[in-house]
């Protein structure tokens, strides 16, 4: 390897892009993440290329987007673990800093951000002001990745698949309940079966997103074919066409009561027993060391997990 090779390897900046290409697949979804133009991007791993005399990349036409040469393979392996001692160095750093400063990258399903902010980020942040979140919300699978992957350091999601690289240290088991504003016949009720529901519209989650599967599965194991009068890829759209009247959406039990972002509406538990309850879990990677910070939310977060197991 050239001295000019050795260099080149270590610019940060031209190995954070060749590998930020290769996650998204091609030059302009790797500009939308890193807010660069593609064509800075492409001139940083054409220089890459040139240093290796050899292409990282299959330039194709088509939808098929960009794909790693056997070169590119190599790069991207050593890239990464590279990638993975820097973040160990920083852990043992922010270790001897105890929780006067720090980083934690965590990621949620959509689902639970709120619930996670409310509970368990903002009393955190107010005990240590100087420690700071990366907040990334994806399904579970792509969690489940993210994780493995050590993109962040520890997830919460809900139906967490098994993995024998992942490690749970918390969860718990949450019912489902019905979202319908104040004025809807079933609003006063304190508890409903998905019979009860049957002559309303549904506001469903769209067939892409992870929730359509459970809630298909909950309509067949009770043998109903819910009418939907409204389908989004949005959680949030679900909650607020609920609350608008345009019809019953399903979601988690772990809202309580009233939500304060929705004042107009109310959660009536679903209590089937043919309806399974969701699994909500906080995982890790399997011999990640974790940050003091980290360490310290996660015991947060464990704990909330554990009180709501209990009710």
């Amino acid at each position: 390897m050239s001295r000019e090779f050795s260099a080149q390897l270590k610019n940060p900046t031209a190995l954070h892009y060749f590998r930020e290409v290769a996650k998204a697949g091609s030059f302009r979804k790797a500009a939308e993440v890193t807010h660069v133009a593609a064509s800075a991007i492409n001139r940083q791993v054409k220089n890459l290329e040139d240093e290796v005399e050899a292409p990282l990349f299959e330039r194709g036409r088509g939808r098929s987007g960009l794909k790693l040469t056997a070169a590119g393979e190599i790069l991207l392996l050593h890239v990464r673990t590279i990638a993975n001692e820097l973040n160990a160095a920083k852990t043992q750093i922010d270790a001897l800093k105890g929780l006067e400063r720090g980083n934690i990258r965590m990621g949620v399903n959509e689902g639970f951000a709120r619930e996670l902010l409310r509970e368990t980020l903002t009393p955190f942040n107010q005990r240590h002001p100087q420690v700071t979140f990366e907040l990334l919300v994806a399904a579970s699978p792509r969690l489940v990745e993210m994780v493995m992957a050590d993109e962040v350091d520890l997830i919460i999601a809900y139906n967490v698949a098994p993995h024998a690289g992942l490690q749970v240290q918390a969860r718990c088991l949450v019912g489902s309940c019905i979202m319908v504003p104040r004025q809807h016949p079933l609003a006063s009720k304190s508890s409903v079966r998905l019979a009860d529901c049957a002559p309303y519209g549904f506001i469903m989650p769209h067939e892409s997103m992870a929730l359509r599967p459970t809630i298909d599965r909950m309509f067949a194991s009770v043998g109903i074919q819910p009418r939907i009068a409204l389908t989004t890829d949005s959680y949030e759209m679900m909650r607020s066409a609920a609350s608008a009247g345009l019809g019953i959406a399903i979601v988690s039990q772990y809202l309580h009561g009233l939500d304060p972002n929705y004042p107009h509406a109310v959660f009536v538990p679903i209590r089937d027993t043919r309806v399974k309850k969701q699994a909500v879990s906080c995982c890790v990677r399997k011999g990640r060391h974790l940050s003091v910070a980290s360490l310290t939310l996660l015991e947060s977060v464990a704990a909330v997990l554990q009180a709501r197991s209990e009710r």
